[in-house]
């Protein structure tokens, strides 16, 4: 269901997802959304037109994967994390996608979960950016991907902060050992600088 994904940076040993977690379920740590949103700005600015570009072109809509309504006290914590920026969550389409169960991320590891989301009419024939904070097995962003296919988008792409890898899973391995020593470059582009040389970096096709 997903044409293609785009990791901003990559997320090893917990680290960034250690972030993530307090930034959307710690109230005290509320302002780790900052300097999130100011990172997603800033790859946004610098390379959405190469993704586009490469993925055939210009994204209609760009759709963060809601929270159940259930968590965080309904919270959307994407959303918050856009809405640290000024304006920038004008470009977003806040409404088009609802999270229908609150199910954990563990019980739908690599597979599609039909149901799980619901799409608005709206995005029928959209080329969507799909936005999700990490991405492990792709699960989460599959079953969304499947929900906006299912109500017509013609093109998803998918966009996260961090790829999860870890060393001790036997196809990220040797490529987990490559980055001990990199520094995160969010002026490298994820198009003409990365893809050759980081096998997990730009194409990721969930099956379907």
């Amino acid at each position: 269901m997903l044409d293609g994904y785009v990791p901003i940076c990559y997320s090893l040993n917990a680290g960034l997802e250690g972030i993530l977690a307090r930034a959307k379920n710690e109230p005290s740590d509320a302002w780790l959304r900052m300097p999130l949103g100011s990172l997603l700005w800033t790859f946004m600015a610098q390379h959405i037109r190469c993704v586009e570009s490469f993925y055939g072109g210009k994204f209609n809509l760009r759709v963060a994967i809601p929270s159940h309504s259930s968590t965080r006290g309904g919270l959307r914590h994407l959303d918050a994390v856009i809405d640290t920026v000024r304006d920038f969550s004008a470009e977003w389409a806040s409404g088009a996608l609802h999270k229908n169960e609150a199910s954990k991320a563990e019980m739908r590891r690599a597979q599609i979960v039909p149901g799980l989301f619901t799409a608005s009419p709206a995005v029928k024939g959209q080329r969507i950016l799909l936005f999700d904070d990490t991405f492990t097995t792709g699960g989460t962003m599959a079953s969304a991907a499947y929900a906006l296919r299912q109500a017509g988008a013609s093109s998803v792409v998918g966009l996260s902060f961090g790829r999860q890898l870890r060393a001790d899973w036997k196809d990220s391995r040797e490529f987990v050992a490559s980055l001990a020593d990199r520094k995160l470059e969010i002026d490298k582009c994820v198009v003409h600088g990365g893809r050759q040389a980081d096998p997990f970096s730009f194409v990721f096709h969930q099956p379907g």
